[in-house]
């Protein structure tokens, strides 16, 4: 704990604080690059974009706050567009579309729960072999069925439609990432996913139902995904095959340079909407700068790379 002006703040808080103020100054930079990103119009496209990184940024900012990792986000996205729109088409009923998203995120879900927590098989491992299994589930399926463009009504008002002059699908990133803040700092479970992180055995012998917690992480982080993934077919229009392949690290880095530490126990979601913020910006100047795509990958991984530093200690 430290003093700033006789109030004392936690070091989550502290990197929390940190995350905003590096958010401000990238986009500082962003309007030193373009003037574009003051106009409301560039200001509403990064909000965006950086709701489909904020919601999945819940369901990893919860997996790393227990020590695990969630890596099956791409082709849960994908699965989820696809087969979603597709099933709505079929049946005729838009609300077709959201129960499939709810059953692919439970799943999902309570598979990665089945590998990580009952067979023991480290997250990283696990969750990378069930997104080449949803990968394969989807180019069977897609071999089978063509992708529709036909696309629920719902998932094209949510994706592009306004609330007022706010864009409704960050009305809902708001909204979920309220949710994750008050679970994780005023519920029972957030104590329960902070206390695993910090010991899992411990946790086991206070009485801390581990094995559930486990699974409503990872049902919450595929279900944010699965949900992305149907708001990005109405965002494009149309459910595509490796449409998830662009939100595998940015989620990740997101979190990370949101303050919350890699090896758990420590930090938070408010941190990781500045960082979704933050990453979504980056990727815009380096666009707008016209820097080939292997330049700018490279430049945006060793930015993040050197933003997610400042948030390395060594624990004690």
């Amino acid at each position: 704990m430290t003093a700033l002006s006789g109030i004392a703040i936690r070091p989550a808080a502290r990197r929390a604080l940190l995350a905003y103020l590096i958010l401000l100054l990238v986009y500082g930079c962003a309007v030193a690059v373009n003037r574009e990103f003051l106009a409301w119009g560039t200001l509403r496209l990064q909000l965006v974009q950086a709701t489909f990184i904020g919601l999945i940024a819940i369901g990893e900012t919860l997996a790393i706050l227990i020590g695990q990792i969630d890596l099956s986000v791409p082709w849960t996205i994908t699965l989820s567009a696809i087969l979603s729109t597709n099933l709505a088409s079929v049946y005729g009923h838009q609300w077709v579309a959201f129960a499939v998203v709810i059953m692919i995120g439970v799943s999902v879900g309570l598979l990665n729960t089945l590998g990580v927590f009952v067979l023991r098989v480290h997250s990283l491992i696990w969750t990378l072999s069930v997104n080449l299994m949803l990968q394969g589930i989807t180019l069977v399926y897609t071999n089978a069925v063509a992708p529709t463009t036909h696309i629920p009504g719902a998932a094209r008002a949510l994706a592009l439609g306004n609330v007022g002059v706010m864009p409704a699908a960050f009305l809902v990133w708001i909204a979920c990432g309220g949710a994750a803040i008050v679970a994780l700092r005023r519920m029972p479970f957030g104590r329960s996913v902070y206390a695993i992180g910090n010991s899992p055995a411990a946790s086991l012998l206070s009485g801390v139902p581990v094995g559930r917690v486990h699974a409503l992480v990872f049902i919450t982080s595929a279900l944010c995904a699965a949900f992305v993934g149907l708001l990005l077919s109405g965002y494009a229009s149309q459910a595509y095959l490796g449409m998830g392949n662009d939100y595998l690290l940015p989620p990740i880095a997101a979190v990370v340079i949101g303050g919350t530490r890699l090896s758990g126990g420590d930090g938070g979601y408010a941190g990781s909407i500045a960082g979704a913020l933050t990453v979504v910006l980056l990727q815009a100047i380096l666009v707008t700068l016209n820097i080939s795509e292997g330049a700018r990958q490279l430049i945006f991984g060793a930015i993040l790379l050197a933003l997610a530093l400042l948030f390395l200690k060594r624990r004690t």
